[in-house]
């Protein structure tokens, strides 16, 4: 099926790159941040874990916000209280402020993938599959642009809140543009009824969660890896480990392209099929460039597993897929809660090298949970679990 792109195709990829991109200047505003407010390590621990705990809370909340002002409103309310966070984070005098809004970010701007994946499904239908790979790849565009932004700011001397207040700018700018737009809102039947998800959907989400912590630990880790295992200096790692979000930046635009000529069904556990080999050279090889290239292929690999596991779960949810789209946000904000965490941990336990591995072992996880799901909706599996609303 051909994907034909609306104005509220681009509005809602947008709106994605830019929680994106918010999410993403907080690691690099946190230093600030902290040599400003005196923050300990477990104070600055609490501001990424408050933005996480704020997505697991939305994938509760975003159904019943859609339901009461519709998606328009949802996404309104999303980037009006993503700007409330950020300039918040910009005048905090202490922690507790600073936190709060971090929270207030997650709580918010999280309900942006959760009611874009149900328009996006809703306006290109079979074509999904295609309009995810390609949402996709523009958060991982404003992933990388984060950065430089922050980078740029302070090299100019502008300082870390410009970068923010650049953030800000491009949310206004994007309600400017399209905000007054008319946003078709799920059948009424579906918000009233609150149709419960069929297992098959649940095993998805919980695939997601698992690709979702998968790429939280290579994402976050690679640059203390490649500087105390590999051996490279901390400013070499830390460029380095960009290989990552390059390869995912390329994988999904590559993948927009390849899931019109391959099922996804085959894609997905293809695609995984690059992880092994890419981990392996990462891992294994003491050779700095040779690690590098591994970690390029590793990014490959896991670039197209979350797009490919949202659409899997609209796609088994039937009439419940806004709530399939909604709870994305508590499988993907339960793994950036407790994925980086747990591999930290392991750390301290059994060294970095060793806790790396819980890598390849997501990876058979994922495969395994892939199995699950498919033979259940093989077997239409359209039995409903208990409510969560």
């Amino acid at each position: 099926m051909l994907l034909i792109r609306t104005r509220l195709t681009w509005y809602s990829y947008l709106l994605s790159g830019f929680f994106t991109f918010i999410l993403n200047i907080q690691g690099n505003i946190i230093p600030f941040l902290r040599d400003e407010l005196g923050l300990s390590y477990r104070a600055v621990s609490l501001h990424p874990s408050a933005i996480a705990a704020g997505m697991i809370c939305t994938g509760f909340l975003t159904e019943r916000v859609v339901a009461a002002i519709g998606r328009r409103g949802a996404y309104l309310v999303a980037v009006g209280g993503s700007i409330a966070g950020m300039l918040l984070i910009c005048v905090a005098p202490t922690a507790a402020v600073s936190i709060a809004a971090c929270g207030l970010v997650g709580i918010t701007g999280a309900m942006i993938p959760g009611v874009m994946s149900g328009l996006l499904s809703f306006l290109h239908g079979g074509a999904r599959d295609q309009a995810f790979a390609e949402a996709g790849a523009v958060t991982y565009a404003c992933a990388i642009t984060a950065n430089f932004t922050a980078g740029a700011a302070v090299a100019l001397g502008l300082g870390w809140r410009s970068a923010m207040l650049f953030g800000v700018a491009c949310g206004i700018a994007l309600v400017a543009v399209y905000g007054r737009d008319r946003i078709p809102n799920p059948p009424p039947r579906a918000v009233t009824t609150r149709e419960r998800l069929p297992l098959a959907s649940w095993a998805y989400l919980v695939m997601l969660g698992l690709g979702v912590a998968l790429e939280m630990c290579l994402l976050l880790w690679s640059p203390a890896f490649l500087q105390q295992v590999v051996g490279l200096s901390r400013s070499w790692a830390a460029t380095a480990s960009a290989a990552f979000p390059a390869a995912m930046l390329l994988g999904r635009w590559v993948g927009s392209v390849v899931v019109r000529r391959v099922p996804p069904a085959l894609l997905y556990p293809a695609s995984l099929v690059l992880l092994m080999p890419g981990f392996a050279l990462y891992w294994g090889v003491p050779e700095p460039a040779i690690a590098v290239g591994g970690l390029f292929l590793a990014g490959l690999a896991v670039a197209l597993l979350y797009p490919l596991a949202m659409s899997f779960a609209i796609g088994a949810a039937g009439p419940a897929g806004d709530a399939a789209s909604a709870r994305s946000g508590l499988a993907a904000g339960t793994a950036i809660l407790t994925a980086p965490i747990a591999l930290g941990t392991l750390a301290d336990a059994v060294g970095l090298a060793s806790a790396q591995l819980i890598a390849p072992a997501l990876g058979v996880a994922i495969l395994v949970c892939f199995a699950v799901a498919r033979a259940l909706q093989r077997r239409g599996a359209y039995v409903a679990t208990p409510s969560l609303s």
